[in-house]
């Protein structure tokens, strides 16, 4: 009777906790890690991000975000503001167009000295006007592309025959008509005169035979080039005087 059975103690006994629970090495933030991130850290060696370091960059991508935006509402403004510019433009430009007359004066703002014939290597056009030449107002926007156009190859001078200080220079030239356009070659001599308005195709064939004689000399190039005779002549003011021809400056 002394001695008590411990038959039932194994029923009765208190189980301890797990004791892979109890004695487990493993990290609490090892076991917040997804399936996906144990492997890269694993396999690659690629350490998990802080809750600090997610914050940090997730308030970057924020910010690039914002900045886009930002960006792309100044795009639009700026979008928005060119178009009104336009249109404020488009509009002044249609109560306000450049008349033929002001195109004139413009050319001759932009006119090109006496001095420059046959003493730069470049053929002249010498455009003989008057405010009050009709003929010479609806020239303007022809001879004002063909400036654009050939501006860079070719000297463009204007001479405003209403002027008294220009007598002396009509007198030269032998103009008795305007629109009087001199058709000078880069070594200044007057190769025709071409009088009225002027097809822009005209303008250009003369001018390019004008540019391709200024790479020829006077007795051609040693391989048998000429320089060869306009395709479109009309006035020549110096057939009297031939000794004429020539300008000096």
């Amino acid at each position: 009777q002394g001695i008590t059975s411990n038959r039932n103690i194994g029923k009765h006994a208190v189980v301890p906790r797990s004791a892979t629970n109890l004695y487990s090495t493993t990290d609490d933030s090892q076991q917040e890690l997804s399936a996906q991130e144990r492997i890269l850290q694993k396999t690659l060696g690629i350490e998990p991000e802080t809750a600090d370091q997610k914050a940090e960059r997730l308030l970057k991508r924020q910010m690039a975000l914002d900045a886009a935006k930002n960006e792309k509402k100044k795009n639009i403004a700026l979008a928005v503001l060119a178009f009104f510019a336009a249109i404020l433009n488009y509009g002044y430009q249609f109560t306000h167009p450049i008349t033929s007359l002001t195109l004139l004066t413009e050319m001759q703002n932009n006119s090109a000295d006496l001095t420059v014939i046959g003493n730069n290597g470049k053929p002249t056009v010498v455009d003989f006007w008057a405010p009050w030449c009709e003929n010479c107002k609806s020239a303007a926007p022809t001879l004002a592309a063909i400036e654009g156009e050939y501006g860079s190859q070719v000297n463009f001078v204007m001479v405003n025959g209403d002027l008294g200080a220009n007598w002396p220079i009509i007198e030269r030239f032998g103009v008795d008509g305007i629109p009087h356009l001199a058709m000078v070659g880069s070594d200044g001599v007057v190769e025709t005169a071409l009088i009225g308005p002027i097809p822009r195709g005209v303008l250009r064939a003369d001018l390019d035979t004008l540019l391709e004689n200024s790479k020829i000399g006077n007795d051609g190039d040693g391989e048998g080039n000429i320089k060869k005779t306009l395709p479109y002549t009309m006035y020549d003011a110096f057939r009297s005087r031939p000794d004429m021809r020539k300008l000096n400056y």
